[in-house]
C-alpha cells in the first residue's frame, strides 16, 4: 500500500478529535530549549545529499555516557548481531501459517531454547517472555503452582536487593492476585542476603545473582537453605554474565528449579529503556 499523506482536512479533523489546534502542541511537554525550531534545510536535496547533511549536523551532539543500569545496560553490540538478525530466513520469519517461511521461526526458537538451557544449566526454556520483571512473576506463579498453594497460604520470599523495578512488578502483578511477598532483608555492610531462620509458608527463594548492588550472592548455600525448607529456588540471572559465573542448574547440591532474566544484554539496543524480553527455563520435572 502506497504512502499517502492527510489533507489538510483531514489533519484538521483528527487534531479536533484528540482536542488539539495543531501538530506542535502534540509535542508541547518537549522542553523549548530542546526543540529544533527551523531545520533550514536547502531545498531539492537527494537522499544521500540529505543523509550527509543530516550525518554533518549530528556530529555537533555531545556524546555522552549512559550509567542508569537498574536492569538496562549499553553494552557493545557486536557487528555479527545485526548481520545474523538480518539474514532473511530469520527477519522475514513472522507468518506461522505459512510451511515455506515458518520454518525461520523454527530454527529461531531453537536455536534460542538451546543457547537459554546452555547458559543456565537447566533442562527446558520457553520462548519467550515479555520482559525480564514479568517474566519473574510468572516464575512466582508457576512455583506456587507447583507447590500447590495460591496466594492464600503460600508466598514468596523476595531479596530486598533485587532491582527495585523488578520489585515494583511483582508488586503489581502478584499483589493483585493477593499473593504475599515478603522481603528477605540483606547485610547492610556486606551488601549480600541474609537468611531468614524459618521459611514460613513460602513456596519459594528468590534468589539475584548479581543483585542490585553488583555483588555475588552466595548461591550455594541460599539454594541449598531453601531446598532444604521445602522451597523452590528461583535464580534472577545476567545471560551475559552467565558465561563467567556458574550455572544456576549446578547451584548447591540440587541446582536451582527456575532461572529467569532480562535478555536485552544479548544484544539489544537500550531504545529508552524497553520493553525487551525474558527468558524462563526450569527443571524438565516441572514441566506440565
Amino acid at each position: 500500500m502506497p504512502y499517502i499523506p492527510h489533507d489538510g482536512l483531514e489533519t484538521a479533523a483528527m487534531l479536533a478529535a484528540v482536542g488539539v489546534d495543531s501538530l506542535d502542541q502534540l509535542f508541547d511537554e518537549i522542553p523549548p530549549n530542546l526543540q529544533v525550531q527551523d531545520m533550514a534545510l536547502p531545498e531539492g536535496l537527494s537522499e544521500m545529499a540529505l543523509r550527509r547533511e543530516l550525518e554533518g549536523r549530528a556530529l555537533s551532539n555531545a556524546p555522552l555516557r549512559c550509567f542508569a543500569g537498574g536492569g538496562a545496560y549499553a553494552h557493545h553490540i557486536p557487528a555479527i548481531v545485526w548481520e545474523i538478525a538480518g539474514r532473511g530466513e530469520f527477519y522475514s520469519a513472522y507468518t506461522p501459517y505459512q510451511p515455506e517461511a515458518s520454518q525461520g521461526t523454527l530454527q529461531v526458537v531453537y536455536e534460542y531454547q538451546s543457547f537459554i538451557t546452555r547458559l543456565t544449566g537447566l533442562e527446558v526454556s520457553n520462548a519467550s517472555l515479555y520482559d525480564g520483571a514479568s517474566g519473574l512473576a510468572e516464575a512466582c506463579l508457576m512455583a506456587l503452582r507447583i507447590q500447590g498453594g495460591q496466594g492464600d497460604d503460600k508466598s514468596i520470599l523476595v531479596p530486598e536487593n533485587l532491582l527495585p523495578g523488578w520489585r515494583r512488578v511483582l508488586d503489581s502483578i502478584l499483589g493483585l492476585q493477593q499473593i504475599r511477598l515478603v522481603t528477605v532483608p540483606y547485610d547492610r555492610v556486606a551488601g549480600t542476603l541474609v537468611l531468614p531462620a524459618e521459611a514460613g509458608d513460602a513456596a519459594a527463594l528468590i534468589i539475584p545473582q548479581s543483585n542490585a548492588l553488583g555483588l555475588l550472592e552466595s548461591v550455594d548455600v541460599l539454594t541449598d537453605w531453601a531446598h532444604g525448607h521445602g522451597l523452590l529456588a528461583i535464580a534472577v540471572v545476567n545471560p551475559l554474565a552467565l558465561a563467567l559465573l556458574k550455572a544456576p542448574g549446578d547451584w548447591g547440591t540440587q541446582g536451582a528449579d527456575m532461572a529467569v532474566g532480562e535478555g536485552q544484554p544479548l544484544g539489544i539496543p537500550l531504545t529508552g529503556g524497553g520493553p525487551y524480553f525474558g527468558f524462563l527455563a526450569c527443571r524438565k520435572a516441572h514441566v506440565r
